[in-house]
Parts: C-alpha cells; structure tokens; sequence
C-alpha cells in the first residue's frame, strides 16, 4: 500500500486534536479541562513530529526530534487529568515527582536523540527509535499505565465518575494505543505496512464520545459540534483514502507540498459530509435522544396552556417525566417543586433573558440529558412569551386601575365639594346643642371630612419630588413627639435615600400615629424604629409596635382601600401609605418580628 494513506491520516488526526484542543478552551465547569486540552496539543505535537520531515525534508528533521522529546511530558499531563477526573486528592509531592519524570526523561531526550528518520516500507522519512527513544518510550508507558492503573482502581470501587466514563476513557487509550504500535514494527525488524496509523483519526472521535460526554455535551453545543467535525473527518478520511489511491493528474504523491496539497483536498472534501454526519454524531452522542417535529410541536402546544409560572412548572415537568420515564422536578423563576434528589431543571431569567440550568443530571445517560437541554430550550421560550403576556396583562391592569382611580378622584372631588356646605351648616347647628352633644356632633363631622380629604388624596395623580435626604436625623425628628420609641442601633448612622420629604413625612406620622394608637391603654407599651441595608442594597426601615397586633382576617387587605385595624379609622391610611412608597418606586408590607406584635417595614430601592 502507498505511504500516502498514513500521511493523510496523520494530517487529519493533527487537524482535529488541534481542532477539538481549541474547541474545548471554549468550555468551561469541566474537572481538568484545561489537563484535557495540554494532552490534546502534546497529541498533535507528536503527530507534527513524525510529518514534518516528510512535509519541510532534511530542514525539520531537528524540529521533529524536539517535538517527539516532548511525550513523556504528554503522558505526565494524561495521569494528571486522570487523578482530577477521578477526584483524587492529590499530594503536591508525588505530583512533582510526575511532572520531574516526564520533564527530566524530555530532557534527556532533548540532548540524546531520541530516534532518526529512516526509508522503510516506501516512507522517505519513518521515525526509528535509538537507545534513549527507548527511554523515552518506557517512559511514556509507565505514566500511562499509572493512569490506567487509577481508572482500573475507581471503576472497581465505583467512585468518581460513571462507570462507561472509565471504560471508554481505557477504551480511547487502548485505541491510540493500538494506533501508536505501528511504530513498533520497523523497530522490532517487522516488515509489515503501517496500518494501525490510518485508524488514529478516529482517536479524537472516541475521546470526545468516551470520555467528555457525560461531562460537556450538556454544557456547550459546541462539544456536540465538534464531535460531528470530528467525525466526518475521521469516518470520511477512511473512504478518502481509497479513493485516494486512484491515478492523480500529477502522478502517486510521496513527499513534500504533493502530500499536504492531497491532505487539504481531502479535508476539503469531507467537509462537504458534515451535515450528514452532523445527525450520525447526534444519534450516536446521545442514543435515544432523537425528538421530531411532532413532539417538539407537542410541547409547545402543551406549555402554551399554562397562564402563570407555577402552572408552567407543573406542565413541564409532566411533559419531560413521561417523555423520560422517570420523575423530573421543574422550577420557572422559583415556582415549582425542585427538592430531593431527583434531576431538576431550572428555569429563570439572568441577564435579561430566560436559560435553563440542570441539576442532578451528572449520573444521567447522555440521550436522556440532550432531551432535557432541548426541552429546557422550548421551556426558556414559553418563559419569554409568558412573561411577555403577563407584562401586558400587567400593564392593562394598572391602565384600568388609574381609570377606576380617575373616575374615583372625580367622585371624590364633587363628594368634598357637595359636603362641605352642609358640614359647616352642621357644625353652626352644633354650637347650640348641649357640650356632650356638640362634642359627638363634631368629632363625626370631623371625620366625615377627613374621609373626604383622605378619598382625595388617594385618587389624586401620584408625582413624587426625590431629593437626598438622612432617613436617619428625618426620622428622630418626627419621632421625637411620640412617647415611649426606641431607636435601634441602624438609626445611629447616616442613611441617606432619595425621597419626597412631604410625603415620606406622611407615611412616617401615619405609621407613627397608628403604633400610638395600638399601645394606647396598655401597659408598658412601646413603640420600636430599626433601620438596615438588605444584600441587595435596599434601605428597610421598620416601624413596630407592643399593642394588640392586626387581626388575622384583614393580613392580606390591609393595605387595600377601607380596610383598618383601628374602629374609627378611614380605612385610607394604610393604602395611602402603599401608593406613596410604590410611588419611591418602593413598598411597603407588614411582617412579623420577635418580641413586636405588629411590624410595618418600608424599603426604599438601592
């Protein structure tokens, strides 16, 4: 057979450990990714090392007795990413001692040659190794089998990574292995041709298929690409080169730029293989995975029909466990079920858009896992057009809401107007009536106006002026006429926050004036103020009380429109308060804290 099939396939074996070695420093989240990728190129560098004589002539020959020093070093970087992969907690001496084999043995091989290029079977140049190339090689092989050595020891105890992770990963170096034993047969006087070496570009195919499914398939479509690049190089190279072997215009190519020109072709050709091979990789990558039209349309369909994120979670993880077979648990920006130890998938919005992470997924077969990164592709869309749909939905209701405010404010304003006249007439008639009388008389005029002016300002167009202010000093002054307060040690700080003085000083006298009201008639009572800055960088300032607390059935509307914990109140001053620090582009809530029996906390944004 002609020398030209194995310079072809060292060529595309070159090309594609180079390929894949810059593919991967793309990844990330990978136990001793970076280990794989120095293994990858040390790989490529021995390759180099047996071409370039044949590509360049008697010029690269002492380049190429460099390149080929380096493989101990190679090996050394192997054993590494094994005791990484594996989780072996490593001794920085023994590691040491490693990389001092495999650097001093290079070196040696740096001063000794550690082979020459010599004619056998037709090869212009054919690497032959000498004494020290025997060292080197011996080398090369005790770090190997170390590393084999540890894989054998973690798939018997079955710790680390999945068991098919270990057998492909011996499976791969057994493959490069066999490869590489072409090299034995000129050494050892054999004369048979070379042909191992036209199966070494289908090492990097099942390296990336072996070792590095489990662990970046699911992290990088990238990966998954790469694996069909590799593949049409390494599967359309073996059909290649017998077509090769066909008469060529400039005649049967032995050595020089002839060989690279016919190794460009070829790569060139399979190129024009990619797509075909592109699904023969994904079907082989992840067996079982394949997913039609249908179904994709399927899920669609099915998660179009939830209207919340809740109801998008629970659909979800319908759909993926029947299409799995297996409990999966869905989470969409928090809702949902996601404990225990069953596979999750986590939807949520970062960075302005929605993704889907996995968890649990480490041990899943790789088909499995690519059905759930496709469907948590088709999931992270419904979350973008649901949160589109409830943003309208959002949006129309507090349009209708400010309608109903207007047309409330409108109301309000005549009412004010229409009473005034008849509560002044009112209070004129009192002044005649006996003291207890013209007291009551009074006090419920008073009140009806009140309401009137809280209806006003409830359904008045909200503008607030925001200027800096020391929520700290504000706030001791307009507590300091209230009886019984205790300042908390956020207080004694600055605070500063952008605020409309006006209106912060009417939801802080109203708080202030409910508190007073709750411990009015109770012993001991107390008024409590605190201030802190959450994690997120909001300022939250708590305003308590030991009165009698709010009662169970107005929690949830006690901030709504005519809803008060107190007998005489209006019913607005809570929700007044509400609209004024939604207005700061805050909020308010009531939340319960030890040793206070109600609690009001504004938060003010960062």
């Amino acid at each position: 057979m002609s020398p030209l099939y194995v310079h072809i396939a060292l060529t595309l074996a070159l090309v594609e450990s180079l390929g894949l070695g810059l593919l991967l420093l793309r990844l990330r989240g990978v136990p001793g990714l970076r280990l794989l990728v120095l293994f990858l190129f040390g790989v490529a560098a021995w390759i180099l090392a047996c071409e370039l004589p044949t590509w360049f002539g008697p010029a690269a020959i002492p380049f190429g007795m460099a390149l080929s020093a380096l493989s101990p070093l190679t090996s050394a970087v192997y054993l590494h990413f094994v005791l990484v992969l594996c989780g072996v907690r490593q001794r920085s001496r023994w590691l040491a001692l490693v990389y001092a084999l495999g650097g001093l043995t290079s070196l040696l091989a740096l001063w000794l040659p550690p082979g020459s290029y010599e004619r056998w079977e037709g090869f212009e140049y054919f690497f032959l190794p000498t004494s020290m190339g025997w060292v080197v090689g011996w080398t090369w092989a005790l770090l190997a089998m170390a590393g084999h050595a540890v894989l054998f020891w973690h798939w018997l105890v079955r710790r680390g990574p999945p068991r098919g992770q270990l057998v492909a990963m011996c499976l791969a170096s057994g493959w490069g292995l066999m490869c590489m034993s072409a090299y034995g047969f000129a050494s050892f006087g054999i004369d048979l041709y070379p042909f191992p070496l036209l199966l070494l570009p289908l090492y990097p195919v099942i390296l990336v298929y072996g070792i590095l499914r489990y662990e970046l398939m699911i992290v990088n479509a990238w990966a998954r690409r790469g694996l069909a690049w590799a593949l049409t190089v390494g599967l359309g190279s073996a059909a290649l080169i017998g077509l090769s072997a066909l008469p060529l215009p400039f005649g049967e190519p032995r050595s020089g730029w002839s060989l690279w020109a016919v190794a460009v072709a070829t790569l060139l050709a399979s190129g024009l293989l990619l797509d075909p091979f592109r699904r023969l990789a994904t079907r082989m990558v992840y067996p079982g995975s394949h997913l039609g039209e249908d179904e994709i349309g399927h899920w669609r369909r099915q998660l179009q029909q939830a209207e919340s994120y809740e109801a998008l979670a629970v659909v979800a993880a319908a759909l993926l466990s029947a299409r799995l077979r297996v409990e999966i648990a869905v989470t969409v920006e928090g809702q949902g079920q996601a404990g225990g130890e069953a596979p999750a998938l986590l939807c949520h919005r970062e960075q302005g858009r929605w993704q889907t992470a996995m968890r649990g997924w480490e041990a899943a077969p790789p088909g499995p896992r690519h059905v759930a990164q496709l469907f948590g592709t088709v999931l992270a869309e419904r979350a973008q057009q649901l949160e589109q749909a409830l943003g309208l939905a959002l949006r129309e209701r507090e349009h209708q809401k400010q309608e109903r405010l207007a047309e409330l404010g409108a109301l309000a304003a005549t009412v004010a107007h229409d009473i005034r006249n008849p509560l002044n007439i009112i209070n004129m008639a009192a002044s005649m009536a006996a003291p207890e009388l013209r007291s009551e008389i009074l006090a419920q005029t008073g009140r009806i106006s009140q309401l009137a002016a809280d209806l006003l300002d409830y359904a008045r167009s909200w503008q607030v002026d925001l200027r800096p202010l020391d929520l700290a000093d504000y706030v001791r002054v307009l507590a300091a006429p209230y009886p019984a307060v205790t300042m908390g040690a956020g207080l004694d700080m600055p605070l500063p926050v952008q605020a409309d003085p006006r209106r912060l000083q009417q939801v802080l006298l109203n708080l202030l004036d409910n508190a007073r009201a709750a411990i009015e008639g109770i012993e001991g009572g107390r008024i409590g103020i605190e201030a802190q800055r959450t994690q997120a960088g909001a300022l939250e300032l708590a305003i308590c009380d030991s009165g009698s607390g709010v009662p169970e059935e107005i929690r949830d509307s006690l901030f709504q429109p005519f809803v008060s914990r107190r007998p005489d109140g209006t019913g607005l001053g809570l929700a007044i308060v509400a609209r004024i620090m939604q207005a700061h582009g805050g909020c308010v809530r009531l939340e319960p804290r030890e040793g206070w029996r109600s609690c009001f906390v504004l938060s003010f944004p960062p």
